[in-house]
């Protein structure tokens, strides 16, 4: 697949921040989604995509909202911003990989027709500004990693495998385990990338996503989110055991697919 936000190494090499079709630490979630459907996917304008929301809300507030965009080839865009409850947040330092007082989690990725990712950009925000912040190419071997307070530093990661992404901040999202059931599907093992450690290592897809016959889970550090083959069904928020969700359609209508 040509996607036009593909990292130029040269960009990368000079420390620079890697660009995208969109930001996904600066736009909204929205603005993300339309815009990023329409530029980077092959085919024609974001009319062709079929374009789902959903929303998992967990205990005192928690919230993860995921708004997808699914092209007919296969290939989709993923936008999604995840809010812990007061009570789950400041729980150790966000350096540390705790997700910080008042944090918020914003995702921008792109799957290509196959499942594996092409693009991905995740950022931990408090109230401050970014704390943390991650874009990965996987198709020329680049990452670019950021924190507050700290230089930039780029890493290459192998191309060529499919690429999927630890929980950043400790906070195991419906995004980052859709990223993985699609890269398990696509390949027999993916590479995981650590932001913390800044390194990437092999895992096998049967490892990474189980059915035992009648359910399937996507397991993400210490975390089993359940799945269909329409989107992820269930995932945990801080306290809570597992957060429900629900789907509307492009329209903006409630679709009867639920989870709980």
């Amino acid at each position: 697949m040509s996607t036009r936000t593909s990292l130029l190494f040269a960009v990368a090499l000079t420390g620079s921040l890697l660009v995208g079709c969109s930001d996904g630490a600066t736009s909204s979630v929205g603005d993300r989604v339309a815009r990023g459907a329409a530029a980077c996917l092959p085919g024609g304008s974001i009319e062709r995509a079929e374009t789902k929301v959903y929303t998992f809300f967990g205990s005192a507030g928690a919230q993860s909202r995921v708004e997808r965009a699914i092209r007919p080839d296969g290939s989709e865009t993923l936008s999604s911003e995840t809010r812990l409850s007061p009570a789950d947040a400041g729980q150790g330092s966000a350096a540390g990989g705790a997700p910080p007082t008042g944090g918020v989690l914003r995702e921008y990725a792109e799957l290509d027709p196959s499942g594996r990712l092409v693009y991905a950009d995740v950022s931990l925000s408090d109230a401050a500004g970014v704390v943390k912040r991650m874009i990965l190419d996987p198709q020329h071997g680049a990452a670019l990693l950021r924190r507050a307070g700290r230089a930039s530093g780029f890493v290459r990661i192998p191309t060529g495998e499919a690429t999927i992404y630890a929980p950043v901040g400790a906070i195991v999202t419906p995004v980052a385990a859709w990223v993985a059931r699609r890269a398990a599907l696509a390949a027999p093992s993916v590479r995981m990338f650590d932001e913390g450690t800044a390194e990437s290592h092999a895992v096998l897809s049967d490892q990474l996503v189980v059915e035992d016959g009648r359910d399937t889970f996507v397991v993400l550090g210490d975390a089993a989110l359940s799945a269909d083959d329409e989107f992820i069904t269930s995932l945990p928020l801080g306290a809570a055991a597992s957060a429900t969700a629900c789907e509307a359609g492009g329209s903006g209508a409630a679709a009867p697919w639920r989870s709980g």
